[in-house]
């Protein structure tokens, strides 16, 4: 099936029609491709990385969760949204019924669309979060709150390489703690190491890096392994530099190449005996607006 006829399908049968032109769909659909599924087999797993959106174009498909039936899906409706969410990995099943025709979205595919029509694919991913985050908010509620520590893995495209291979050497070490890393980092270290994230962010460019300095100041980072080009300039530059910092405020192990990369795994698998000095600059910074806010009230 190509392009055309997977436009065909979506304008008919999906709810893109209702928030897009007939046009913008046929560029949207220009970066699918299809794929045959056979009655009863699986067409994504819990567990997996959440790195495609899917559209069933012909058959029904069922959502699981726990081996329970939460949800039916028809020819028209979509899928795998969490591609578009910091969620890292799948969270249900989901089978189909008979044979059945699925196009394919992912995350390459993304950024193709990035770099040949940005508006229009950033209203697109706008259009699938602003869905996704209904269907969690459905599922689970308001009041989750991630606890998790990461551990952040980062590299510039010229070091994306050198990353793999470091998790490769220390895969035992790093599949101790959860992973957050860009949606292709991700895909590239699940193909080399089988590991699959916890949580992911959108590339540096595009506000990875503030994303995990996010993180950080919420205390959900164990420490960051930052792979950096040094030869090449960087258009987030600020973003990088900015992440170290804070890095440097929340006393968070920062390495940027091997060898500080590994003395940092060997600091975190100790964690259990090691303390930790008080930054006192950090307290005094705190104690400091205290004091403006109680002299304010």
């Amino acid at each position: 099936m190509n392009s055309s006829r997977i436009a065909e399908v979506l304008i008919a049968h999906s709810e893109l029609k209702e928030y897009f032109t007939s046009d913008e769909i046929k560029s949207f659909s220009d970066y699918f491709s299809c794929q045959e599924v056979e009655a009863s087999s699986p067409v994504m797993s819990e567990g997996e990385p959440a790195d495609c959106l899917m559209y069933l174009l012909s058959g029904k498909a069922r959502v699981l969760a726990e081996g329970v039936q939460i949800g039916m899906i028809e020819a028209g409706d979509f899928f795998g949204e969490s591609m578009f969410s910091h969620e890292g990995s799948r969270a249900a099943n989901v089978q189909s019924v008979d044979s059945s025709v699925v196009a394919v979205f992912t995350l390459e595919d993304y950024e193709a669309f990035m770099r040949n029509s940005s508006s229009l694919a950033l209203r697109f991913r706008d259009y699938f979060d602003a869905i996704g985050f209904k269907r969690k908010e459905q599922k689970q509620g308001l009041l989750f709150k991630d606890d998790k520590k990461y551990l952040a893995l980062i590299a510039h495209n010229e070091m994306k390489s050198s990353l793999a291979e470091f998790v490769k050497q220390h895969s035992d070490a790093i599949g101790r703690f959860p992973l957050v890393a860009t949606g292709t980092t991700g895909m590239m270290l699940y193909r080399e190491t089988g590991l699959v994230l916890g949580r992911k962010v959108a590339s540096g460019p595009l506000g990875g890096d503030q994303a995990i300095g996010t993180l950080v100041s919420t205390d959900n980072v164990c420490g960051i392994i930052f792979f950096r080009d040094p030869l090449s300039a960087h258009p987030h530059h600020a973003d990088i530099e900015a992440l170290g910092r804070l890095c440097d405020v929340y006393q968070i192990p920062f390495a940027t190449n091997p060898g500080t990369a590994e003395a940092i795994l060997d600091y975190l698998i100790e964690d259990g005996t090691r303390r930790s000095m008080r930054n006192q600059v950090l307290e005094k910074y705190r104690d400091q607006q205290k004091k403006v806010l109680k002299e304010g009230a």
